[in-house]
């Protein structure tokens, strides 16, 4: 099963997102940095709804402000991998980093039809979530 697991927006100031998603939504978010992917993440969540992630590149990145990820919860990365390649599909596996350590599946704004689609194993971004929540 297939669902979705977030929904992930790039800023270009992440001060300034964070505020505005601050008033927006309320609470405060779980913030992540990934020095080893050149990102810094902000996830706004309740633990009840769909989460709402702020991305910011530390350094240089393709990807503008603006930009959305949704990001899709399959039970099984590989069974995914293989089932969207079958269809035709351009799917890129990354493997997890040490302030990440989540293997995620992408498909790129330009095979997504101007959508970055994201992979995630079901259940592991709670979990990060979570972990990072303390």
């Amino acid at each position: 099963m297939k669902t979705l697991d977030h929904i992930a927006i790039f800023v270009a100031d992440m001060d300034a997102g964070i505020s505005f998603y601050r008033t927006l939504l309320g609470g405060d978010p779980i913030i992540a940095q990934v020095p080893e992917l050149g990102i810094a993440c902000a996830f706004f969540t309740d633990g009840k709804g769909v989460p709402i992630e702020l991305v910011s590149f530390t350094g240089k990145g393709e990807l503008a402000h603006g930009d959305v990820v949704v990001a899709i919860e399959v039970d099984d990365l590989d069974a995914a991998f293989a089932e969207y390649r079958a269809a035709g599909l351009k799917v890129y596996d990354q493997p997890p980093t040490e302030n990440l350590p989540l293997r995620r599946g992408w498909i790129t704004k330009k095979d997504g039809h101007g959508t970055i689609i994201e992979l995630c194993q079901r259940g592991q971004i709670a979990a990060f979530i979570a972990i990072k929540r303390g």
